[in-house]
């Protein structure tokens, strides 16, 4: 179920992680015992960085010279909870496929410390922050879409229908994000190619690694170079900017 909420229409969808996948045992999966262990490492990675929007959203809350708008608070509230219903999702599959008990999981992603150093300079204001939200939700669109043919494979139709809501819900954050851009900064849209031009770089820069910010995750092979500047462009196209 689509569904706007608040006076400036963010868009949300209505379901749950745990309803869906309620019923998900390792009995259910059929797909390939090999494909799934390759997957591990993968599997992990998105479910430590939906976590870590609880990370991001203290990092922010935290931060008293930021100026931010009721616009924005209620954006970054709707998208913590889609992220921690994706975290609560990817947190049953782990355990089914991978054998781990769901206490245990939480265990060993909580003890985990985010280190927002590396990031600070692109957390300026609320306009460099919604254009690095912007970047990192389309792109997170675009690689979940290309574990659909995975998802269909294990067995279940509850993991097809599970990782194409959770596209749904990262678009819906990245049209969300635009839409904040467009009613309340279109005075800075110039700035755009050098702050997105700014994030590609940092993300295919040698050494880079990702710190459990929840921004800026796309350290492993599924995030090419040209899927980076693929987000990129399809920003900058948006708000009729040179690439």
């Amino acid at each position: 179920m689509s569904y706007l909420k608040s006076s400036i229409g963010l868009k949300s969808y209505d379901w749950s992680s745990v309803d869906l996948l309620k019923s998900l045992t390792p009995e259910s999966i059929s797909g390939s015992r090999d494909i799934i262990k390759s997957r591990q490492e993968y599997f992990w990675h998105d479910m430590g960085s939906e976590f870590d929007s609880k990370h991001f959203l203290i990092y922010l809350m935290n931060r008293s010279d930021l100026q931010l708008s009721d616009d924005f608070l209620e954006f970054v509230c709707l998208w913590h909870l889609d992220e921690q219903n994706h975290y609560r999702g990817l947190r049953k599959i782990n355990s089914v496929l991978y054998g781990f008990r769901e206490d245990d999981i939480d265990k060993e992603i909580k003890s985990r410390r985010p280190e927002f150093e590396a990031v600070s300079s692109f957390m300026v204001d609320e306009f460099t922050i919604l254009a690095s939200i912007a970047f990192d939700e389309i792109t997170s669109t675009r690689a979940y879409k290309q574990d659909f043919k995975l998802f269909d494979n294990l067995g279940p139709d509850c993991l097809s229908v599970w990782i194409r809501n959770a596209t749904k819900d990262e678009a819906a954050h990245y049209d969300n994000a635009m839409k904040l851009l467009k009613k309340n900064h279109s005075s800075r849209f110039d700035e755009l190619p050098a702050i997105l031009g700014k994030i590609v770089g940092f993300e295919t820069s040698d050494g880079f690694r990702y710190n459990n910010t929840f921004i800026f995750d796309h350290d492993t092979d599924d995030f090419s170079n040209e899927l980076l500047n693929d987000s990129k462009n399809t920003i900058l196209e948006a708000f009729g900017r040179e690439k």
